[in-house]
């Protein structure tokens, strides 16, 4: 097996050939540490990364939120399988009938069945989770809750706000005082203005072939529980030992059972995933079983959190471009073949069909999509971005790779994407980035 210490060269060589201008790499192993910095934190003022650096670690956030919610029903305040309207009597929801059925487990799972990709832009006070919540009634129900499983970035903002009402405090305070500072993460922040006066890394998109600053954040701030939290290598791998080990720096924020019920699975979820625990996400390397997360902010700034409980293993990659997304994975692939000592993943036999006609369209869900497309006799896909000024990610060249199942023509190791069909075998949606997107659901946001 490699040494620890080859990893600086495979994040630098991996970080250019993806075009990331920035990047960290945290690993813990049976005990050690080691954290990695490659590039710079903005092209603009050529700030090198460094170990202290802030990232956006997007929908990692939602682990954060799950364990406030476990906090709060230790406590005896909250209840996982009571339906949310009791906690929230105000709550408005497009059908009646899941406004009083959607509970918090629902949410933790992605399964609540409303729109889940939006963003509501409610500004940066503290009531901004508050705002968006009073526009739910405005969010499709697009499944029964319980239904199918759907990435719901707004299943976590409703728990968000539970959070807050219940504990009658900010949501970003009740995980300061709740988790971070139990753990001694003091270098994470949701806040823009605690971030701004830190060494901190910016966005980037691809503009004539070059990386260059996006001068936005990607979210707002009443996306805090779905995707708003900052933090360093440093601060994500103490979260990793705690659901590791147990340890933390002071009290342990939760109890040891409380931190396995996070990430027991709970149901199936949608490829890329096989099982949800309480927003923890489970997937495989060949045999081995993970437990994960990672973000994606507006394709602005990636990350990876992956961890191997039975080897006491973790790493966590973070990312300022949309090339996150190629860097990461192979960052995660080479530690877990080259340090953990896992097989590589086989690659599978693609499957060739004699006709496309049936997969092609486009499939919504929200401010996401995926388009599938012929392209001279070859089948493409790519995910779209409903979002004015955020960009669309590449479209990609896809083979299948199983009845109704496609992976990326480059990487055919990994299904990337699986049609649904009715009890009439038409298609009518598809899996994809843990969404499930309807042929024609509404768009909104």
């Amino acid at each position: 097996m490699s040494n620890v210490q080859e990893l600086q060269g495979v994040l630098d060589e991996e970080a250019r050939g993806a075009g990331v201008p920035g990047a960290v790499v945290g690993v813990t192993y049976r005990g050690e540490e080691s954290v990695f910095a490659t590039g710079v934190s903005s092209v603009d003022t050529g700030l090198p990364v460094d170990p202290g650096t802030l990232f956006m670690i997007g929908s990692t956030s939602k682990t954060f939120a799950a364990a406030a919610v476990l906090a709060l029903v230790e406590d005896g305040a909250l209840d996982l399988d009571k339906p949310v309207v009791e906690y929230l009597p105000d709550l408005r929801l497009a059908d009646p009938e899941a406004r009083g059925k959607v509970t918090l487990r629902h949410l933790l799972t992605h399964s609540a069945g409303f729109l889940g990709d939006v963003d509501l832009a409610t500004g940066w006070g503290d009531d901004a989770l508050s705002l968006a919540v009073d526009r739910f009634g405005e969010l499709p129900q697009n499944f029964a809750p319980g239904e199918v499983f759907s990435y719901c970035n707004a299943g976590f903002q409703l728990a968000g706000r539970v959070v807050e009402v219940v504990a009658g405090e900010a949501f970003e305070d009740v995980v300061r005082v709740r988790l971070l500072e139990p753990l001694g993460m003091t270098e994470s922040y949701y806040l823009p203005w605690e971030v701004l006066t830190r060494r901190h890394a910016v966005g980037h998109v691809v503009r004539d072939g070059e990386p260059a600053v996006e001068h936005t954040v990607g979210l707002t701030r009443s996306s805090s529980a779905s995707g708003g939290l900052w933090s360093t290598a440093g601060d994500q791998l103490k979260w990793a030992r705690f659901f590791l080990t147990g340890e933390a720096e002071g009290k342990p924020p939760i109890s040891d059972a409380t931190r396995d019920l996070l990430r027991a699975p709970q149901r199936g979820a949608a490829l890329p995933f096989d099982e949800v625990g309480l927003s923890w996400l489970r997937t495989r390397h060949g045999d081995a079983r993970l437990v994960r997360h990672g973000g994606n902010v507006s394709n602005l700034q990636l990350s990876e959190f992956v961890t191997l409980p039975e080897e006491d293993f973790a790493v966590t990659v973070l990312t300022n471009s949309v090339g996150g997304g190629v860097l990461g994975p192979r960052v995660v692939d080479w530690c877990l073949e080259n340090l953990v000592g896992l097989p590589p993943i086989a690659s599978a036999t693609p499957v060739r069909l004699p006709d496309f006609a049936d997969y092609l369209g486009r499939f919504e869900t929200g401010e996401l999509g995926f388009e599938v497309t012929d392209r001279d006799g070859a089948l493409w896909g790519q995910m779209v971005v409903n979002v004015e000024d955020i960009p669309s990610p590449p479209a990609f060249e896809v083979v299948f790779v199983g009845e109704d199942v496609l992976a990326k023509a480059a990487d055919p190791r990994k299904p990337a994407a699986r049609f649904l069909r009715d009890e009439r075998g038409r298609v009518t949606s598809i899996e994809f980035g843990g969404r499930t997107a309807k042929r024609g659901a509404t768009v909104t946001g």
